[in-house]
């Protein structure tokens, strides 16, 4: 469950205090939610699950690179000769490729889901990512 400071604008995954400020943290999702937050919190509570949607996706990538390779070079071993090599190396451009693939993928979704659906800026986006990661740049 996200959480968020009123004050400073921080998410968290819980807990009842914001560890940067010491305010109360807030549940997006009750009643009177819409005093307490912020009017942009939406497009950034989308900016962080897309996130996690593209980490997820990229993890997924990483992960099929060794079945992939493994399956190819399964066959591969059984070949004669030189074709061993030759199906080898090809089980290792396969399994690149994959990788290549998931990865590219998952970026361009995250992009049509956060960037476009939620109209945010990539110059904001960047903006607010390297604030929040620069130590004591919040107030």
């Amino acid at each position: 469950m996200i959480k968020i400071c009123s004050a400073c604008n921080s998410t968290w995954a819980g807990g009842r205090i914001c560890e940067d400020c010491g305010a109360e943290l807030h549940d997006p999702y009750e009643r009177d939610a819409g005093e307490k937050m912020p009017k942009n919190i939406w497009g950034y509570i989308r900016l962080q699950y897309g996130a996690r949607r593209g980490m997820l996706v990229r993890v997924l990538a990483f992960l099929m690179v060794p079945v992939v390779f493994g399956l190819i070079a399964r066959e591969a071993v059984l070949l004669n000769g030189a074709w061993v090599a030759v199906g080898l190396f090809t089980a290792a451009v396969a399994a690149f490729a994959t990788w290549l693939f998931i990865y590219w993928a998952a970026g361009k979704a995250v992009r049509v889901w956060v960037l476009r659906k939620g109209q945010l800026q990539k110059r904001k986006m960047a903006r607010a990512l390297l604030k929040r990661a620069m130590p004591g740049s919040r107030s």
